[in-house]
């Protein structure tokens, strides 16, 4: 395997969630599906983002770890909401929602209870905080409030901080056909798409303000990712696909036909670049991808945080360490003595 492949496959190791961590998540996650389906207005509820489909990252110190879902309400109690009905928004059962699964949160005969725990009305719906971090990671959990469309598929998601009766408070969305989508095909293509990804994830991520949501990464993978093409190739591919629909001035277009379009989250001129340069510097590596000089360039221009942190657990570690496997990171590639940079370290390994 060429070097910048191994490299790759590191990076993916690096930026994995602890494990207690991800565990947390996915505990709190069903624990507040659980309870709201218990109020009497929930009817169901459901997972989404990168939990269920497998795409979750912690790309740097800091990086908070939530779990993603929503509860769709009954229709038939509350024939007023929404564009279906008179456009009203779902501020009073939030706030019922709110209350109920704070107070059961706290109880301290439920098991288990999170005394310190608090529970926000969001944008979309509640924010929920648990009082308790996981080894210092705080763990969290966003839950929607929304409705089953009564016409075509998906839900009508609200925005809580538009005014009462706008007609600008309710968006169309699907986040559990999404899940279906980037959780399909063959297991070669689910696996290869997921680490993608993961990976694009990363790269956003090292940005001050990132420029593209979680949502249009994963998108962009679904649409650009294809059968038999190996990790390096599978981010370029979707870089440089990316980088020519913004140039073209075209849109993302749902491919459930539900969602508005997706748009970046900073001017397209400035999104456009940032894609350009990502696809031309992997492009460069890949053309050589044995050259480790050149690999470590690209690496630490498009994952500045990420190897930045890499080369301080080395520092930190290294009066009592003498591999990187005991840090997790394990590959030949990485195997470095006490006192060298990752840089130094890869060139010896060579």
């Amino acid at each position: 395997m060429a070097h910048l492949h191994k490299q790759f496959d590191s990076l993916l190791t690096l930026i994995n969630v602890d494990p207690d961590v991800l565990t947390a998540t996915r505990e709190r996650l069903a624990l507040a599906r659980k309870l709201a389906e218990q109020h009497p207005e929930g009817r169901t509820s459901y997972s989404s983002g990168s939990i269920p489909v497998g795409t979750h990252i912690q790309p740097h110190a800091g990086a908070v770890s939530d779990g993603d879902g929503g509860i769709i309400l009954d229709r038939a109690r509350h024939p007023a909401l929404g564009p279906d009905g008179e456009w009203e928004a779902p501020h009073a059962v939030t706030d019922e929602l709110v209350a109920f699964i704070g107070q059961r949160l706290r109880d301290p005969e439920r098991t288990p209870s999170y005394p310190k725990a608090r529970v926000c009305k969001s944008r979309r719906g509640l924010k929920i905080h648990f009082g308790a971090p996981v080894n210092d990671t705080d763990v969290t959990v966003d839950l929607i409030v929304a409705l089953r469309r009564r016409e075509g598929r998906g839900l009508w998601i609200p925005d809580l901080e538009r005014a009462l009766g706008s007609k600008n408070a309710w968006s169309p969305s699907d986040p559990q056909g999404h899940v279906e989508l980037l959780t399909s095909g063959t297991n070669a293509l689910r696996r290869t798409r997921r680490r993608t990804i993961r990976i694009l994830k990363a790269w956003n991520a090292q940005a001050t303000k990132p420029g593209f949501s979680s949502h249009q990464l994963s998108l962009w993978a679904y649409e650009f990712v294809e059968q038999g093409m190996g990790l390096v190739d599978a981010v370029h591919t979707v870089l440089h696909e990316a980088t020519l629909r913004l140039q073209r001035g075209e849109p993302t277009k749902d491919p459930r036909s539900v969602s508005p379009d997706l748009k970046p989250l900073i001017p397209d001129a400035d999104a456009e670049r940032r894609l350009r340069v990502a696809a031309e510097m992997l492009r460069k590596a890949n053309a050589d991808p044995d050259d480790i000089k050149t690999v470590e360039e690209v690496l630490e221009h498009l994952f500045p945080k990420t190897m930045r942190e890499r080369k301080r657990d080395f520092s930190t570690a290294s009066t009592s360490l003498s591999t990187t496997a005991s840090l997790g990171l394990a590959g030949a590639s990485l195997l470095l003595p006490k006192t060298r940079s990752w840089r130094e370290g890869t060139a010896r390994d060579r």
